[in-house]
C-alpha cells in the first residue's frame, strides 16, 4: 500500500476503507462491483449513503484496474450504485418518519 498512494488513501474521509481494502475485498471476498464493496463488504452505504455515493468513483476506478475493466465499466458502476444509494438518502422529516415505520 505504501508503494501506491491510492491504495493507502481512504476512499472517502467518512470511512476507514482504503484502496487496499477495496483490492482485498476483490481478491479475498470476490467483490466484483461497487455495490459489493460499499454495500455488502464495508457497509458504507448503510453508514452514510451520501458519502458512499461520493466514494463510488474511487472504488470503481480501483475495481476496474484490479479486474481489467475499462472506464465505461467504471462509469456504469458509479451510475448504478448512485441510483441504488439514492434510496438510502432521506431529505425531509416525513421521509425519515415513513422509513422508520416501514411504509
Amino acid at each position: 500500500a505504501t508503494a501506491d498512494p491510492e491504495l493507502a488513501a481512504q476512499v472517502h474521509p467518512a470511512f476507514a476503507l482504503t484502496g487496499a481494502d477495496v483490492i482485498w475485498h476483490a481478491r479475498a471476498e470476490m467483490a466484483c462491483t461497487v455495490e459489493d464493496v460499499l454495500a455488502r463488504r464495508s457497509r458504507a452505504l448503510l453508514l452514510d449513503a451520501r458519502a458512499a455515493m461520493e466514494a463510488a468513483p474511487a472504488v470503481a476506478r480501483l475495481l476496474a484496474k484490479e479486474r481489467g475493466r475499462d472506464p465505461a465499466w467504471a462509469e456504469a458502476q458509479v451510475k448504478a450504485f448512485r441510483e441504488l444509494a439514492r434510496g438510502y438518502c432521506f431529505d425531509d422529516a416525513a421521509s425519515v418518519a415513513e422509513a422508520r415505520i416501514g411504509q
